[in-house]
């Protein structure tokens, strides 16, 4: 593409075995460039057939590797391997998901997709526990899914010098996941990246609501009555309550809206319970406690016993209907598809109180502080005392908890056929596809050392910022600025930008949404009383369907925008990283990190690129945010039980609701987290690169651009296969140095002087 300037040749001899692409006056064997065909190699490839006996470098997945190359052959290695090892994995994930599709449909109870129904705690515990199967088994799946998109996009050696040699060239990218690439690589590759790209979203919308639970919630009666009701042998006067008689006693309602057949029964059969002592005696202290919630799963109806010498006569005509009890209130589970009414449903227990403007929910609080009293002493005519009596003792009915475990036979299905085409892909592309893409920095390095690349010649002080525009480029000496780089450098201010923008897009979106979801509460709620993850009427959103499947998409959503926002956070820190590990090259001699079968000096790569020091902790980030992200937006499947255990309330006798919930305090932790996130890829941008040696990135024009060796081959190696560093390797007459990666020693590059490279 450019012609070399004569005065940059190098002047040390070429190596004793030569490529085939150019050979020294002084070889014995003149083999002109027009000569060697495009499928030709280089003589040192021979070198990657050299067997190595250090166990600890046989591939990047160790010992398996060996294995795999034994029995399947020298190409199962490298990037094959490892899209083999994921697909074995994704038949085993697809024979756990055929394995519990099946068993949910044979456990499942007459209940339709019921698969337990039972204790709370022992349904959050085992809810709990699968989900971080699921978890794991989806994680499986994505990460082969990642890994294996990534050596798609990888571009091979002839894509390279394809692109290369346009007019102007092009640089592709080199050991990260690259959408640009994908113009350049084969249409083969390309689509079967979209079809692992495009079977991914479905899994991160649905897996995880293949199962979910649900908890239910009791209607209940809360009666205020004297201590001799439950000593009365005839329930005096407990049935046939006139409605009127109900609501006077500051039932709250009126008349034509009270079920007074079902508050008689319900009051004599806690009379009839309380004399066979089959209720629970709680102190009015835990008493207050257990009521004071919206989710009441474990108990119903309620008996306040208040001390005989603190409640008027029956005769006085303040009781309901000449009875012992004086005043009923309802819990009604209805209330929860309002969250309004929903954060008013235990009001009652500060009935007694004159403040009414605050919500029950805060004064609460207060109550621990003074004797507890709900209610008011009314007459038939409706005149009331000032409050009713302080509260003795409760007998509370404690019922058995109707939480269930819920499995969807639709989701199940779909999962598993999406897993079973997962896993027939990877078995395609490591069967099928044929091309050895370069997918590391080592790999790369190695090719163009063992293959020069003519379109690169001449300008060894290039760096991945003069090819960012792909506007040409020029050749020639250029003096050295003794520049000092920073991580930001090694990525384009375009693409910093756009994974800025996405991210603080999102925190902005997220902040917007936590103002209305705060705004949304009712006066006097804190952010403490909502935990995480916290199932609360106050924090419900009622307005939307009540469809398992829209809510669970709803819910799952963000979880795809975490995915490729933490996508492009960690494709820029692996592009940093990167960086560090090229100027590493200009202090000492080292090994090659590549992803075939380390061959000599080689080492293994890190999983493609990512030292496990900064990998490790970004896998954590990535599983913390997405557990809070799960806890900020959520799934809410209530079930409503009647004062009876039947299951249907209101007039409707609606059985259930779902929709979705969200945690202020969860949405916090979010944003403090993302703009943790943010600050630190800004921070960690302006850490200083050591001097010594231009930054190449992931662009392959850089990476050839330092590839162009003068050293001598006196064994059977290739230069590729040895340990090296990157420094001056000759001088010209005029004074015009040349760099290059060198198994030699090498000087380093001074400031201010010429080296081979383009001026401006």
């Amino acid at each position: 593409m450019f012609e070399p300037i004569p005065s940059l040749l190098p002047t040390k001899k070429r190596p004793t075995i030569q490529p085939r692409w150019e050979s020294d006056v002084n070889s014995e064997v003149q083999i002109p460039l027009t000569t060697m065909s495009d499928n030709d190699k280089p003589p040192s490839s021979i070198s990657y057939e050299i067997p190595n006996t250090r166990l600890e470098k046989q591939s990047i997945f160790g010992l398996s590797g060996r294995v795999a190359e034994k029995y399947l052959g020298p190409r199962f290695t490298g990037w094959r391997f490892g899209v083999l090892s994921f697909a074995f994995w994704a038949s085993i994930v697809l024979s756990i998901n055929i394995a519990a599709t099946v068993l949910g449909f044979a456990v499942a109870s007459t209940e339709k997709g019921v698969f337990f129904d039972g204790d709370c705690v022992y349904v959050k515990r085992l809810n709990t526990g699968l989900h971080l199967a699921i978890n794991i088994l989806s994680t499986v799946i994505l990460a082969g899914s990642n890994y294996t998109m990534q050596c798609l996009s990888a571009p091979t050696r002839s894509e390279i010098d394809a692109a290369h040699s346009r007019k102007p060239g092009v640089h592709l990218d080199v050991g990260i996941l690259s959408i640009r690439n994908l113009s350049y690589i084969s249409e083969r590759r390309t689509f079967l990246w979209f079809l692992l790209g495009i079977s991914s979203l479905p899994l991160h919308l649905i897996y995880n609501s293949a199962v979910f639970g649900s908890i239910s919630t009791n209607s209940y009666y809360a009666f205020s009555v004297g201590e001799g009701f439950t000593k009365d042998e005839q329930c005096t006067n407990c049935s046939n309550i006139s409605k009127e008689a109900i609501s006077t006693k500051n039932y709250g309602r009126p008349a034509y809206s009270v079920d007074a057949v079902e508050v008689s029964s319900t009051l004599e059969s806690l009379w009839s319970k309380a004399r066979a002592d089959d209720l629970e005696k709680l102190d009015y202290s835990k008493c207050r406690d257990e009521y004071a919630t919206s989710i009441l799963s474990n108990r119903r109806n309620l008996l306040l016993v208040l001390d005989d010498s603190d409640i008027p006569s029956p005769a006085d005509d303040y009781s309901m209907n000449g009875s012992l009890a004086y005043w009923v209130t309802k819990f009604e589970t209805y209330d929860w598809l309002s969250p309004k009414k929903g954060s008013l449903t235990f009001e009652w227990i500060c009935s007694a109180l004159d403040d009414r403007s605050t919500p029950c929910s805060v004064l609460v609080k207060n109550l621990k502080k003074e004797p507890w009293k709900v209610g008011k002493f009314c007459n038939d005519k409706g005149n009331c005392l000032l409050s009713g009596a302080p509260v003795k003792y409760c007998l509370s009915e404690r019922v058995e908890p109707h939480c269930k475990l819920h499995f969807e036979p639709n989701i199940a299905i779909v999962v598993t056929v999406l897993n079973f085409f997962k896993a027939g892909l990877l078995f395609y592309i490591a069967f099928t596809v044929r091309d050895e893409p370069l997918m590391a920095m080592g790999d790369a390095v190695a090719s163009f050392l063992d293959k020069e690349d003519i379109e690169t010649r001449n300008m060894c002080l290039s760096s991945t910022a003069d090819f960012r525009n792909d506007k040409g480029y020029k050749v020639g000496p250029r003096q050295y600025s003794g520049e000092t780089y920073r991580w930001k450098d090694v990525t384009s201010k375009r693409r910093r930008c756009i994974t800025f923008v996405m991210f603080l897009l999102a925190l902005a979106v997220l902040s917007y949404l936590l103002k209305l979801g705060i705004d949304n509460l009712p006066t006097g709620a804190t952010l403490s009383q909502f935990a995480f993850g916290a199932v609360d009427p106050r924090t419900t959103i009622n307005f939307r369907s009540e469809d398992l499947i829209s809510n669970a998409l709803t819910a799952n959503t963000p979880q795809v925008i975490l995915s490729l926002l933490y996508y492009a956070y960690n494709s820029l820190f692996t592009a940093m990283l990167m960086g560090y590990e090229w100027v590493t090259y200009s202090r000492q001699h080292k090994g090659l990190r590549v992803t075939h079968r380390p061959s000599g000096a080689q080492r293994s790569t890190y999983f493609l690129q990512l030292p496990y020091r900064f990998g490790l902790p970004l896998m954590a980030l990535s599983v913390t945010l997405h557990w809070l992200v799960s806890q900020s937006i959520f799934l809410v499947a209530i079930e409503f039980y009647n004062v009876n255990g039947d299951m249907g309330v209101g007039s409707s006798s609606k059985r259930d609701f779902k929709s979705l919930g969200y945690s202020p305090l969860a949405i916090i932790a979010v944003l403090v987290l993302g703009g943790l996130m943010v600050i630190s890829i800004i921070a960690s941008g302006y850490i200083p690169y050591k001097r010594g040696m231009p930054l190449a990135g992931t662009c392959s024009l850089a990476i050839s651009a330092a590839c162009h060796p003068t050293d001598r081959v006196d064994d059977d190696q290739s230069i590729g296969e040895k340990k090296l560093q990157w420094g001056v390797v000759s001088t010209g007459d005029d004074e015009v140095g040349h760099c290059a990666f060198s198994a030699d020693d090498v000087e380093a590059v001074v400031k201010g002087k010429l080296y081979g490279g383009f001026t401006t």
